[in-house]
């Protein structure tokens, strides 16, 4: 009797150390760890047609700013932190193809916003995106922009605004040359005509910039009799409202003539593109946008973006083999990204209705400096953001940074033209 109750004592000892043994042994069961979210957002700009060099070069940087903002960790928004996927769509720069893009993005990517829109059919695209509650961050160019019909719509830069300071920008890099040719195509010349004439007496009266106007038809591309008709009335800086194929022809024919007027453009300087065209000389003072965060000198860039930058630099050195040569991506699809994302930050979510309440007057930093939105008199809402006007111009085999009149909202202009 007293064997068996040892025998029963044994074996239950002995039972119970295997399953402690076993229960270390076994793997243990963790908490589910937080998955982060992805934020997907779209981008359309030209990568056929006309302008297709500022899509691939715009793609290009701002797929490595997505690259870092990931490795950092994603972004955290509210109490989720998300990864962001970037999905781009081609417009060929025309209105159709706009539209086209935006409906696969939202439909078949399932993007919530849409970025970096530089093209001329926002009247296309508008119609797409707002019924969607797609958040469509653009420029603010050729633009008709009702409030109540576009309720989901940011301009981040307001080109439309932009031309006076960029061309202030660059006469007070040359304070000894004070006549300014200003040219173009006809038609937007009759697009802009009302508003010639308080432009030009204010720029003599309060500038000492004296001006001048000569268009020419739309598809020029021999320049030499209006260069002509410049030269004839005292002539001494063109301000050409053009494509970058047209400076080039431009600044070509001026060399050729004997010329040395200093030629700005709004766009950004393609540098390999003009010297193809214009030879290296015939480039030399041709000056465009340049909005390069780490040179900005009137325009106060956090530092978390200027670090950013630098990164982005080094890692696309490093992948292409070459240094950056074009900054036109931080005026629009590179600082776009970095507006929605403060907002979203700021709002707590990603929820569209709420963002653009976060919006609307609201302070936010990004890549070209803290502005609030602003324009209640020149849109009927307060939605657009400030801008450097920084201008480079090309000396020598690159381009250099020359100044900047930065500004601050769009209603400065509409101000300026209604006294």
């Amino acid at each position: 009797m007293k064997k068996n109750r040892v025998l029963v004592a044994s074996v239950f000892l002995f039972t119970c150390l295997s399953l402690i043994s076993a229960s270390a042994c076994a793997p243990q069961v963790q908490p589910p760890q937080q998955q982060a979210k992805v934020l997907k957002l779209g981008c359309i700009m030209p990568f056929s047609g006309p302008a297709a060099m500022y899509g691939e070069r715009g793609r290009q940087i701002t797929d490595i700013l997505i690259e870092l903002i990931n490795e950092d960790g994603g972004v955290k928004i509210g109490q989720d932190t998300y990864k962001v996927e970037l999905y781009w769509g081609d417009d060929q720069f025309a209105p159709a193809p706009a539209a086209a893009a935006a409906r696969k993005l939202i439909y078949d990517d399932g993007v919530i916003a849409i970025l970096g829109y530089i093209g001329p059919g926002f009247s296309a695209l508008s119609p797409v995106t707002n019924p969607e509650k797609v958040i469509l961050i653009c420029r603010t160019g050729g633009v008709i922009y009702d409030p109540v019909r576009d309720p989901y719509v940011i301009f981040g830069s307001p080109t439309g605004e932009v031309t006076l300071n960029q061309a202030l920008a660059a006469m007070q890099a040359h304070p000894d040359l004070h006549t300014l040719a200003w040219t173009g195509n006809m038609d937007d010349r009759r697009i802009s005509e009302p508003a010639f004439k308080l432009v030009d007496t204010r720029l003599e009266k309060e500038f000492g910039i004296k001006s001048l106007r000569i268009y020419y038809p739309v598809g020029t591309t021999n320049f030499t009799p209006y260069l002509t008709k410049m030269a004839e009335q005292g002539a001494e800086v063109i301000f050409a409202g053009a494509t970058i194929l047209e400076v080039a022809l431009m600044a070509k024919q001026r060399k050729e003539m004997g010329l040395k007027w200093p030629i700005v453009h709004t766009s950004d300087n393609l540098v390999d593109i003009l010297f193809s065209i214009a030879g290296k000389d015939g480039a030399q003072g041709i000056m465009g946008n340049r909005n390069a965060p780490w040179e900005l000198k009137k325009v106060q860039v956090a530092q978390k973006y200027l670090d950013l930058s630098q990164r982005m630099l080094a890692r696309y050195e490093h992948k292409y083999g070459k240094a950056l040569d074009n900054y036109g991506p931080f005026s629009m699809v590179i600082t776009h990204l970095s507006q929605y994302i403060e907002c979203a930050q700021k709002a707590g979510t990603t929820d569209p209705d709420v963002m653009m309440k976060t919006f609307k007057g609201g302070t936010f930093d990004s890549f070209l400096g803290r502005y609030t939105y602003s324009g209640s008199k020149t849109y009927g809402a307060p939605v657009v953001f400030g801008y450097p006007c920084a201008m480079g111009e090309i000396k020598g085999d690159k381009e250099e940074y020359i100044g900047e009149y930065p500004l601050t909202n769009a209603d400065m202009w509409y101000d300026y033209l209604n006294p």
